[in-house]
């Protein structure tokens, strides 16, 4: 944006904004391909779902058949409604709980870091660097997240993601933006790791907390309350800054991950841990 703006303007921004997602779209369409599940109920692409399974160096012949032994029987509701059957409502009841606080921690970020740091004392391009380090943090989270959830299951490394979204907001309380700017750029890159590692993964959660059939619905309305969530941390942000300054900021930053490590907690269904599922 900074090497767009002011060659091409805000509108030539835009542009690349738009057209970039577009293309990337055809791309994912063309090359992406429909889940295992998906495919395993119908039997026209079962050759389909046995060369997926070849490339995933799974030995499966090109004739084979398939069932889903999770999955079977399973659904025997779908719509809106499955989202609180068969023992589904304590999960997403958390999980759009976890969703609304996490977004709501996210945006307010997005929408007031800035401000905030300016209104310590720091330059607006000082600013926009600790905006900068929270999103790369956040890029480094998802990854080491995602790898660890693969390996550990989703339990223990959201909670303690969780955990270090709180004890990094909290930790920045006494820290001077003026005095100690590089301390608080890197604390606030810390931040986005641990909460954009949240953030990222949860979509993973639903995918497995809801069966294939309600899987959309179930991951579309925790990010439809989630927004509500983004939305509100408008107002939020602007009422806590005004109220409390910096450490009213960080400390409404440290509380929403405490809702989140609570939501996160509650859930019964979470990703087991490599080679738990199997055993079962």
């Amino acid at each position: 944006a900074g090497q767009v703006l002011p060659v091409y303007g805000w509108r030539g921004l835009f542009v690349a904004g738009g057209v970039l997602p577009l293309v990337l779209g055809i791309v994912l369409v063309a090359a992406l391909p429909e889940s295992p599940r998906f495919m395993a109920r119908r039997p026209h692409r079962w050759p389909e779902l046995a060369k997926l399974l070849r490339r995933m160096a799974r030995d499966v012949s090109a004739d084979a058949s398939f069932t889903d032994v999770r999955e079977q029987g399973a659904e025997k509701h779908v719509g809106f409604t499955a989202l609180f059957r068969d023992g589904r409502s304590r999960d997403t009841v958390a999980i759009w709980g976890a969703f609304f606080m996490c977004l709501l921690a996210v945006y307010a970020v997005f929408s007031w870091l800035p401000s905030m740091l300016t209104s310590e004392g720091l330059s607006v391009s000082l600013a926009g660097y600790g905006l900068s380090a929270y999103n790369l943090g956040g890029v480094i989270g998802a990854v080491l997240c995602a790898l660890a959830i693969g390996r550990y299951g989703s339990r223990w490394p959201l909670l303690l993601c969780c955990a270090g979204g709180v004890a990094s907001a909290w930790m920045l309380l006494g820290v001077s933006a003026t005095r100690h700017t590089a301390l608080m750029i890197v604390g606030l890159g810390l931040h986005g790791l641990f909460v954009n590692a949240v953030q990222s993964t949860m979509y993973a959660l639903c995918a497995y907390v809801y069966p294939t059939g309600v899987r959309a619905t179930g991951t579309a309305s925790a990010l439809a309350v989630g927004r509500v969530g983004a939305i509100l941390s408008a107002f939020a942000g602007a009422a806590v800054i005004t109220a409390g300054g910096a450490s009213g900021y960080l400390l409404m930053l440290g509380i929403a991950m405490v809702v989140v490590l609570i939501a996160l907690a509650v859930v019964q269904r979470h990703i087991p841990r490599r080679g738990a599922a199997t055993a079962r």
